[in-house]
């Protein structure tokens, strides 16, 4: 990226609020123009500011107007402000504790971190800091603007879930995690202009950046984002009995000490391995009553740009009422010099025989999930006799969409499980849901309201869970749980044993029990939000 070329940051300081008649007890705003006479203060309401984005920025005015909470309006403004004028935004909230003159002139964008102390939310979401989007200055027409503004776009369609991921510091510092020029920000600690956690005490944090030995504001925190989840003692108690019928009825588990004996740790964390040759990959794709879908499905396979020399694909079939067996036959026939090598294995063990309008009961899950677990296990253990690879490339047979170069992508995360995010269209929402990242530690109470049948079984919009949709302004990210529909998984970790466990582990089955149990083990599968394969609508 080109070094940025500009006059500098302007003597200009904004600051908004709903109307002209803010609250007194929110910060000090008339601090900002005592300390800085020489400064152009800007006021802006609501209403200023949709006419400002209506003259200046025209082409987000819809997206301005569509946001549900009008502290989305104001993220995108200040961002859009900083890009049109330039200068310092600080938050209503805020008080100046020194002149601003250090920062005239300057050609980079200035930003500050949160107190370490809050940093857990980006951490969590694989990121090294969380930024302060509270307080921040820039030269006018910096293109790292544009990158914020881009992810504020992408994140519109999720615009009613968590603020600080649709238009909040999430948002920013993904921004700052993907900036390729260094010289083009200058980064400090949260002492510059955040030096105050959200209880109103001294950061403590150690000085660094720029900017290292000058405090120009503090944050007060009054619109904080940071709120306690503290149900009350009855429900405390309630949860507590539940949680005891919970243990007493399902008593099947599978327990870490378990599972961790049956796979040798060695295998499981050897490094990756290089080699200037293309790895070896063997397609899985189990299939039951899937004749509507296979030669779509193995079009796609074919239009991989992937060296085919390399590939080789494993149909495990079993328990098919249709001609799914035939035509897997014919495939593997007429197909079988396309890839390196094309084979069958029927499979003895699934999932039991459900008329489709059952498959998502709540009541089945846990036999159908544990079934489908069967037949992964049960082709997996013929997968590694029958050809040496480097990688398992879990695809269901329904899968009809695929980028073509899915594979690299896939493989260029250099991480032993990866997921792809599977829609059923284009940027539409997450199809496989047991895809997910857990950003916050559930009570008991929050946990049992969805315990059922012995699974944990939450809706989408759960708050301790974020599904790769909720996760588009970030490239990669850490797992809890992963999907089937498309999963590649190393070698070495099916050759040590893990297998997708038939019985619940930590509450969970089959691929989502998979992925928590190797991120117990030291794998953290990794999930891909903007590399997207499609399903079948069905």
């Amino acid at each position: 990226m080109a070094r940025i070329v500009s006059a500098g940051i302007p003597r200009i300081i904004h600051q908004t609020w709903r109307s002209r008649d803010f609250p007194v007890d929110k910060g000090d705003p008339k601090s900002w123009e005592a300390l800085n006479p020489g400064w152009r203060y800007m006021f802006w309401s609501d209403e200023d500011l949709r006419r400002f984005m209506a003259t200046e920025f025209p082409e987000l005015l819809w997206m301005f107007d569509g946001y549900s909470r009008p502290v989305q309006r104001a993220d995108l403004a200040r961002y859009c402000l900083l890009k049109h004028y330039g200068g310092v935004y600080a938050d209503i909230d805020t008080i100046c504790m020194a002149s601003l003159e250090p920062l005239f002139g300057d050609t980079r964008v200035v930003l500050c971190e949160e107190p370490l102390a809050q940093h857990t939310p980006a951490r969590l979401r694989g990121m090294r800091s969380l930024w302060f989007n509270g307080t921040m200055a820039s030269p006018p027409g910096h293109p790292f603007w544009d990158r914020v503004i881009d992810l504020c776009v992408r994140m519109y369609p999720r615009r009613d879930f968590d603020i600080l991921e649709t238009t909040g510091p999430l948002i920013l510092s993904a921004a700052v995690e993907q900036w390729t020029d260094p010289q083009a920000l200058s980064l400090n600690s949260s002492h510059l202009f955040a030096g105050m956690t959200v209880h109103g005490a001294d950061s403590g944090d150690p000085r660094w950046g720029n900017h290292a030995e000058t405090v120009l504001s503090i944050h007060c925190w009054q619109g904080s984002y940071y709120k306690n989840r503290s149900p009350s003692l009855y429900h405390r108690k309630l949860a507590q009995l539940r949680d005891l019928r919970h243990r007493l009825r399902w008593d099947a588990r599978l327990s870490f000490k378990a599972a961790s004996r049956q796979v040798e740790q060695a295998i499981l964390t050897l490094p990756l391995r290089r080699s200037a040759e293309p790895s070896f990959v063997t397609v899985l794709i189990p299939a039951r009553n899937a004749e509507p879908f296979l030669e779509e499905n193995l079009g796609q396979l074919l239009q991989l740009d992937y060296p085919h020399d390399r590939i080789n694909v494993l149909y495990g079939e079993g328990g098919s009422s249709d001609r799914t067996a035939d035509l897997i036959a014919g495939i593997v026939t007429r197909h079988a010099r396309d890839f390196a090598s094309m084979g069958s294995v029927t499979l003895s063990r699934g999932a039991p025989q459900l008329r489709r309008g059952e498959r998502w009961k709540p009541k089945l899950q846990r036999a159908r999930r544990a079934g489908i677990a069967m037949a992964r296990n049960d082709l997996i253990d013929h997968a590694l006799r029958w050809r040496q690879s480097d990688w398992y490339l879990w695809l269901d047979a329904d899968v009809i969409g695929l980028p073509r170069d899915l594979l690299q992508s896939l493989l260029a995360a250099e991480a032993k499980i990866v997921a792809p995010d599977c829609v059923l269209e284009a940027d539409g929402p997450s199809f496989d849901l047991n895809s997910w990242l857990a950003v916050g530690r559930p009570n008991l109470v929050d946990r049992n309201r969805y315990r059922k049948y012995g699974l944990t079984m939450p809706p989408a919009d759960v708050w301790w869970r974020r599904h790769l949709h909720d996760l588009r302004y970030l490239d990669r990210v850490p797992l809890n749980g992963v999907g089937g529909t498309a999963l590649v998984v190393h070698s070495d970790v099916h050759r040590a044993g893990l297998r997708f466990p038939e019985i619940p582990y930590a509450d969970l089955i089959e691929t989502e029990a998979f992925g928590q149990l190797a991120r117990n083990l030291g794998v953290t599968p990794i999930g891909l939000p903007n590399v997207q394969v499609r399903h079948h609508a069905s």
